[in-house]
């Protein structure tokens, strides 16, 4: 990945276990992280002109040494995007709500709708205008209980769920799209077609699944990440959010499908539950897992 995808991604908590390894071993990484954390503090004038700031700053290069013209330049693109963020979040009033790597929360909306955020999530709100526009962003996974009232919708990447009251989770990760309805009626769009989900639907893989399940909420709201037929490497990407490791995966199919599930509370045992179905070994090294076959052909 090219050095400054990765500061941006940085810049956006968007970072996965093996590009934050790589974004620390950026000689300048140590700077970025300490300017960051002081622009932190920083209070912005809405009147500033970040162009300006910019200009101004780099026009500095003719009366000073590269070293110092370097650290200018790291600290006007941190300055010109932390800017930037705060006309979006602030100026628009978005809200922006988000868990990190083995994390979780609850939170309340405006309307008294909850949203349970699972790890490595984030939903995106306009506060000010909630009553009339229920809508949000989401990235990741969340469970929804939505209060009676007007039309609410979820935006993500691959599809849009629109509901008026009811229970439902969605799962919008890299390529994956999925939802669960719980209480009440959902709809669907994806792709350009319109799917209507009834308590106990979901929607996998591009369809509609009736009758999927008889549980009343997602297993990972009780700590519990469960699987039915799904790529390994899926499940190995869910482990590493819910424990906050790395793994390291030698000689075995990613792809080949896994059904079952690992609890959140004891690493021992959830390595267990999703190496001894598949005859796989591991080792853990600090906060990295080292995979394997138990008995190489």
């Amino acid at each position: 990945m090219e050095k400054t995808e990765l500061i941006k991604k940085w810049l956006d908590h968007d970072l996965d276990p093996q590009e934050l390894e790589e974004f620390k071993s950026l000689e300048d990484a140590d700077e970025l992280i300490q300017i960051s954390e002081s622009l932190k503090k920083f209070k912005v004038d809405q009147n500033v002109n970040q162009q300006q700031i910019l200009n101004n700053i780099i026009s500095e290069k003719k009366n000073t040494n590269s070293n110092i013209f370097s650290l200018l330049t790291k600290i006007a693109a941190i300055f010109v995007i932390a800017l930037g963020s705060y006309y979006f979040l602030f100026n628009n009033n978005v809200t922006k709500i988000e868990t990190s790597y083995a994390d979780k929360i609850t939170t309340f909306l405006p309307d008294n709708s909850t949203v349970e955020l699972n790890a490595v999530s984030s939903i995106n709100f306009v506060k000010d205008s909630w009553n009339k526009k229920r809508e949000l962003t989401l990235k990741g996974e969340a469970f929804f209980k939505v209060a009676k009232g007007s039309t609410f919708k979820v935006v993500t990447d691959q599809g849009n769920v629109t509901v008026l009251g009811t229970e439902f989770n969605v799962k919008a990760r890299n390529n994956t799209f999925q939802v669960v309805c719980y209480e009440g009626l959902v709809r669907v769009d994806f792709n350009g077609k319109t799917e209507k989900l009834s308590p106990g639907d979901s929607f996998k893989f591009g369809k509609l699944i009736e009758k999927d399940t008889e549980n009343i909420s997602p297993s990972w709201i009780n700590n519990e990440s469960e699987f039915e037929s799904e790529p390994f490497i899926e499940v190995i990407k869910e482990f590493e959010r819910q424990y906050k490791v790395n793994f390291t995966i030698n000689n075995i199919n990613t792809q080949q499908l896994f059904t079952g599930k690992f609890n959140h509370k004891d690493l021992n045992l959830a390595l267990n539950s999703i190496t001894l179905p598949l005859n796989l070994s591991y080792i853990i090294r600090g906060d990295e897992i080292i995979l394997k076959r138990e008995n190489p052909q």
